[in-house]
């Protein structure tokens, strides 16, 4: 496992309403992008930049259900990558000692990570397949202005508006197998609208060839 820190939250494209996730090496030049829903990167923006809302989210009251019990989490890992969908775990602790790992979608896990302070970690092969390397450090501030009354958690994308800072350029693959890979992740993040979209463009770079 590779130690990961958050780089920010960024617009996945200037095409697209909805963000990812930037998680880079503690110790080397790799970058892994994570597509997710707005709600989840209004989470992870207000957990990186200590912001609180007025009232607790869903992530701060699950903070406060386990700081309730004695419980803890101790850390969080992105294990696998399969057909361009992540997956995670989150590891706790009991108030008796008793190790948990649960399963869970990156986004939650990393929000979660942020505020128990606890470590992110992603499996290598995970960086080596879907991750960039850039040797010159992206700007460390999240692009994410989020809420600040904390009050629009009825849907969980309505949280947080996005400014018009783009996401890294990444050029692993080709242009119609990122749309894909990306389509992929949206459906997995539940994120339908963005899904939509890039199928809509999938299908008229495919009608081109």
């Amino acid at each position: 496992m590779i130690r990961m820190e958050v780089s920010g939250v960024y617009n996945s494209s200037p095409q697209s309403s909805y963000p990812q996730v930037v998680l880079k090496e503690v110790d080397g030049p790799g970058h892994l992008p994570i597509i997710i829903g707005r709600f989840e990167a209004a989470a992870i923006s207000m957990a990186q930049s200590d912001q609180k809302p007025a009232r607790p989210i869903s992530y701060d009251l699950a903070q406060q259900i386990l700081l309730g019990v004695n419980s803890k989490i101790t850390k969080v890992e992105i294990t696998d990558l399969h057909e361009s969908t992540y997956y995670a775990e989150i590891h706790l602790v009991d108030e008796d000692g008793g190790q948990h790992v649960l399963d869970a979608r990156p986004s939650d896990a990393i929000a979660l990570a942020l505020r128990f302070d606890a470590p992110i970690y992603a499996a290598a092969q995970i960086v080596e397949e879907a991750g960039f390397q850039k040797t010159i450090e992206i700007p460390p501030e999240s692009t994410l202005a989020a809420d600040q009354d904390g009050e629009h958690e009825a849907s969980d994308h309505e949280d947080g508006e996005l400014s018009g800072v783009s996401a890294p350029d990444v050029e692993p693959l080709d242009e119609l197998e990122q749309l894909k890979r990306r389509l992929e992740q949206a459906i997995a993040e539940e994120v339908y609208e963005e899904a939509a979209r890039l199928r809509d463009e999938i299908n008229r770079l495919e009608n081109q060839e």
